[in-house]
């Protein structure tokens, strides 16, 4: 005797079309292997309830190979777009910016090998430790010592304050004026003019 007990829950071939999430949740997983399915179940939801959560998980369990081969077969069917060049020129600038690189560095290429040898040589190492030596000598460290004294600081600053003295600055005009160029212009002609006798 056939039974029409109606069973629980929705009936067969009549629920809801989870397809786009479940997409959704299989290009998360192909994109980052280590993720968990019921995490990257509730990322996909908006607002992921108990009730969807469990839902879409039993679907993942049955579907959710099928769709991590086409999200994984959609990834690698994407082509990676070819990069520009980042250099704003031409391939013929870039050849002859190339070539004349390479010319400059023929060129030097003697110069630099002079340099090399010159700082190798036994003269030029000789001189680097005259130097060394000059250097931690006691007259030059005395004379290092002098040169920061606060009695030299002073004189070098009483030196500036001279320079800088209206006094100074007022010959200094005097000096540069038209009146005293033509001064030594006369002078210097009446000296070529006495020498002359």
């Amino acid at each position: 005797m056939s039974s029409n007990k109606r069973t629980r829950g929705r009936p067969r071939g009549t629920g809801l079309d989870d397809s786009p999430t479940l997409r959704k949740v299989a290009d998360m997983l192909a994109a980052d292997p280590s993720l968990k399915p019921t995490t990257a179940i509730k990322r996909a939801l908006d607002k992921p309830t108990e009730t969807a959560v469990r839902r879409l998980q039993g679907k993942w369990q049955h579907q959710g190979t099928r769709y991590l081969a086409d999200a994984q077969a959609r990834r690698s069917a994407v082509s990676v777009p070819a990069r520009r060049a980042s250099t704003p020129y031409s391939p013929r600038t870039a050849r002859q910016m190339l070539e004349a690189h390479r010319r400059m560095q023929d060129a030097l290429g003697p110069s630099m090998r002079a340099a090399q040898e010159l700082a190798n040589s036994p003269r030029f190492i000789a001189a680097q430790e005259a130097a060394r030596r000059l250097q931690e000598s006691p007259a030059f460290r005395a004379a290092q010592e002098l040169v920061n004294s606060p009695a030299f600081l002073a004189a070098q600053e009483a030196a500036r304050r001279i320079h800088e003295s209206p006094s100074m600055r007022a010959m200094r005009e005097l000096h540069e004026s038209p009146t005293y160029r033509a001064i030594r212009d006369a002078q210097a002609e009446m000296s070529r003019m006495l020498g002359g006798y």
